[in-house]
This record gives structure tokens, sequence and C-alpha cells, in this order.
């Protein structure tokens, strides 16, 4: 399928004019191997980090991926991180590939439904799986968050290769739990458990092993599918301190200043338009000027670590970078970074619920937090700073919890410096996956097996030019702990469990991205259209959390 349209494309471009061009591609020679594919994601980074994407965080080398390719700027995922995977394993949505909620909160409803395992179910079949029996080396290094049991692990999903973090989170120099329930964190790697070495960093112990699976795949003369699912940024906030103290003093305006100063940069880049109005957002914390200067040196130092910690993962996302390079790999391989939902906001000392054990456990003292034996994360204020100019933030279905910045590289098909604003989700980066290895998706049968189809659409047409969007009429919905909405066209309905008796909000996102302007009371007609939409939607199998589930707040204090 892949050369077929490669082949299309170039006799196109010499003999006829196509289509659905504006300009015509510069396209490379192709290799006389299929294109690698290469995946990176990022865990909890903010729509506004990235240094090509309106931040002050040193990111050069995705800011370089970014500038030789393509920036997604209307690129979505799920509010939260294992649903989100899942999708992009299955082409799906998560609450048909087993991530309906996930593991660690679904409510007493939830279980045992359908599409609410817990783990990557069998109603879906895996993108790895597809890929290998196309002929792919396969791949995966870093966290997996789909299935803690050995029959639940990535070597049992198509891949060749792995070493993975099983949970959603854990500390990031060592296999150091972060509860009482979960005192030691697994490991496995090519489904056998494994310890750590001593010299232990998640980005830079996850860099290693993915170039070592390069190596053997090139080595091996084979197209790889490589999925590098980093840990960092998420919470433990942690990382050496020659990438902390490269932001000593870069913080100490506060977060409205950062907040400020990002927005303009985002419309100086021409990822927002000038006239776009962000989410205030400051019912949720106080003043930076209102803090006690003890405060503000604490928060400051939140965002410092957490700047080192994005720093480092550029650092060695540039590794795999040259590497590539290094083999002749690099320009033969499409490549993608997102980040896998909306930047994430938690009490700034330990996860809330769970105070008394962290003050027992880990030191976080202004100067110890960072260190392998500290829990910290940053508070609302710092995670609207990177959802930069969305509203709220990881665990909501507004778009500050599900837009993400994402980065797609393939310099034989798609022009460098290119900024696409139409509307793509994780759902489709398995179609797209599929579209470069030259096979397909089965359908609704795989080896006898009933399984959902995709939802998602390749974006290679698209991005090459040859069709002037991805989806004619965007539909995305999500229902995650007691919050839900959909996304229609550019009208938007989300409902939010923070309110005893949640209603509707309705919002344009074409006008309104900020989400600023609740259109409810305005346009009655409009509200019971999407609401109608989103019952015909729940028949996709939504159980929604009953009302006693738990579930983040929207606002989170410092």
């Amino acid at each position: 399928v892949y050369l077929k349209k490669m082949l299309i494309l170039v006799l196109g471009l010499i003999f006829l004019p196509i289509q659905g061009f504006c300009q015509p591609l510069d396209i490379e020679p192709m290799s006389d191997k299929r294109p690698n594919i290469l995946l990176l994601v990022a865990d909890d980074l903010g729509y506004s980090d990235l240094g090509s994407f309106g931040g002050e965080i040193n990111t050069p080398n995705l800011d370089q991926l970014a500038n030789s390719g393509a920036k997604l700027t209307n690129f979505v995922a799920a509010p939260t991180c294992s649903p989100t995977r899942s999708m992009i394993m299955s082409g799906t949505y998560n609450h048909r590939a087993g991530l309906g909620a996930m593991a660690e909160w679904t409510a007493e409803n939830q279980k045992d439904k359908p599409g609410y395992e817990g783990y990557l179910n069998d109603s879906v079949v895996s993108l790895p799986m597809l890929l290998r029996d196309s002929g792919y080396s396969t791949f995966i290094a870093g966290k997996w968050h789909l299935g803690m049991k050995p029959d639940q692990g990535p070597d049992k999903r198509g891949f060749d290769k792995s070493f993975v973090m099983l949970p959603g989170a854990g500390n990031h120099f060592s296999d150091r739990g972060f509860n009482p329930r979960l005192p030691k964190v697994p490991y496995r790697e090519n489904g056998k458990q494994v310890s750590l070495p001593d010299s232990f960093y998640s980005t830079e112990f996850y860099t290693d092993k993915a170039i070592e699976y390069i190596d053997s795949a090139v080595e091996n003369d084979s197209p790889f599918f490589g999925y590098v699912a980093y840990t960092a940024p998420h919470w433990p906030l942690q990382v050496p301190k020659k990438y902390s103290d490269k932001y000593i003093g870069k913080y100490d305006a506060g977060y409205e200043s950062i907040r400020s100063q990002r927005l303009k940069n985002l419309v100086k880049q021409g990822i927002l338009s000038p006239d776009v109005v962000p989410h205030s957002g400051s019912v949720c914390f106080d003043e930076w000027s209102e803090l006690p200067e003890e405060k503000q040196k604490y928060q400051a130092r939140l965002m410092e670590i957490y700047a080192g910690m994005v720093d480092a993962l550029d650092d060695n996302i540039g590794r795999i970078i040259q590497h590539l390079e290094n083999t002749g790999e690099l320009d033969n391989t499409l490549i993608v970074f997102i980040s896998d939902n909306g930047a994430d906001a938690r009490p700034s000392l330990g996860l809330g619920f769970e105070n008394g054990y962290m003050a027992k456990e880990f030191d976080n003292t202004l100067n110890n937090i960072g260190k392998e034996n500290s829990f910290v994360s940053y508070a609302g204020a710092w995670a609207l700073v990177g959802s930069t100019p969305f509203r709220s933030h990881k665990g909501q279905p507004s778009e500050g919890g599900i837009r993400v910045p994402a980065i797609l590289r393939f310099p034989s098909l798609i022009k460098g410096n290119t900024i696409s604003r139409e509307f793509m989700s994780v759902m489709d980066l398995m179609p797209t996956f599929l579209d470069v290895a030259g096979t397909t998706h089965p359908g609704a049968e795989y080896k006898g097996h009933k399984i959902w189809p995709v939802e998602g659409r390749s974006l290679l047409p698209h991005l090459s030019g040859e069709e002037p969007v991805v989806h004619s009429q965007p539909r995305y919905g999500f229902s995650i702990f007691k919050n839900q909405g959909l996304r229609v066209g550019d009208w938007k309905i989300i409902q939010l469990s923070e309110f005893t008796k949640p209603s509707w909000e309705l919002y344009n996102l074409a006008s309104d991205p900020g989400e600023t302007s609740d259109l409810a009371d305005k346009l009655p007609e409009k509200l019971q259209e999407m609401i109608s939409e989103w019952e015909t939607f729940t028949d996709t199998g939504i159980v929604v959390a009953e009302p006693n589930a738990r579930a983040p707040n929207e606002c989170q204090k410092i």
C-alpha cells in the first residue's frame, strides 16, 4: 500500500498535476528496505513545554525534529495515560480495547464490563502484532501500563524485544515504590522479571535499550517498529542535578509570567491565532505575588526540576536521532513524538491522599527534592502553564487534558517546517504506521477471532498534500472517571464531575479553543443536538462511572 502510493505520488509529480497539492513535494529517494517506524512518547508533558511549542525549556533536538517535519497542533489523546496507550496499540477507542477506565480508578459499575478489563484485551489486534506479521522487528522500551500479569505483557502482544516498567509510575532512579501497596515497582525484559542496575535513570536507560534494539534490527537487515515510552516528566519529579540546576532562577518570576510568555511565543510561532483567548484558570490558585517567599522558592524549584526532566528527555531523544543518522537509518525512519495526555496537576507533596506515608518515607525538603529519596509533583498552577492556552489538565475532558504536542518527521513524503491545524488523534497512529509498512488492518477478524476495526485514518495523505483533511467531520468522545465529553466537527460538550449535579457545557473550538465561553444557555438547540450525539456515542460501549467513583478535581491548588 505504502510503496504503491509512493510510486503514484512520484509519477504524478513528474507527469501530471495531482489534485489537492498546494505545491510540488520534494520526494527523497527511497531505501531498498521498507521504512522504519519510531514512536516516542513523553509522559504528562504539557502542550507548551517544548521550545517548538512556545516553551522556554531547552529542547533543541525535538525542536529540530519539528523544524524538519510537521508540527501537529490539533492532535488529541485521552485524558489519562493508559487509555491513550490502549488507543495507540489498537487504533480504536480505549473503552473497546480494555482501558475504558484506568485499572487503578475503575468504578464498581464498570468492573467486569467488556472494554473495562484493565488491560489490553483480546477484542483488538495490537499494532506490533500486525507489524510483526508484516516482517517488522518490533520493540518497546519504557512504560507499558496495559496489564500487570505475565500473559498481559508486551511480549504477548507482538513485541519481539521489550524492557518495560509495568505500572503507571515509578521512581526514576530505582525500583522503589511510592505507596505501601506497591513497595517495589516491577520491571520485565522479554517477559522475565529483572532488577535494575545501580546507575539506573529511567530516561537514559530506556534510551540505551532502544539503541540496543535498533542495532539488533539493523544487524538483521530488518525494518523496525520501535516504541520508546518514556516515564518523564511524570511525577515523582526527579532528575540528575546537572539538568535541573541549568534552570536555577528561571522560574522566580512565577507561573503567570511564564504562561504569558509562552502564549506570546505560541502566537509568534504561528501555532496560535493572535486573537486566541486563553483560559484563565485563576480560581484554581493564588497569584504568585500572594505566596510567601518560602513557598515561592519551593514552587520555583519544583518547576526547575520539571524543566530538567524535559531537558534530559530531549537530550536522550537526541541520542537516538544521532544514532539513526550514524547507522544511515534516519531518513528512512518515520519518527512520531507525542505526549500521552495533558500536563498533570497533583498537590506538590506526594499524591495528596497518602501524605502521611510520603512524609514518613521521603525527604521533601527544599534542598532534597529532585533526588531519589524525594517524591514531589507540581500543582495546578504550573500544570496550567503547561496547558497554555487551554483549560485545565490531565484527567479532564477539556482541551488542556487531551490536546498534546505532536511532531511527525518523514522527509521522503513530508516537507519540513510544516504546521498542520487539522484535527488528529492517537487512533490515527496505527493506520498511519500500517500505511508506511505497506500493510492493512484486517478489519473485523484476525486469525479467526472477532476484533474491533480501527477508528483512525492514516495521516500521510493529508500531510503529503494529497488530501486537505484527515477527518472530514471529526468525531471524538471520551469518558474518564466521572468526566465525559464529545467533539463533533468544531463543537464540543463536556461534563465535569467536580459539581454535585454536573450539567453539560458547550463550546465552539474554532472560535474558542481555550473553552472560555460556555454557549449551553445561548444555544439550547445545539446543546440538545450534541447531547443526542453523545447518547448515540455511548452505544459504542461506554459505561459512565457511578457517582461515588473517586476522581481528581479540576482545581488542584498549591
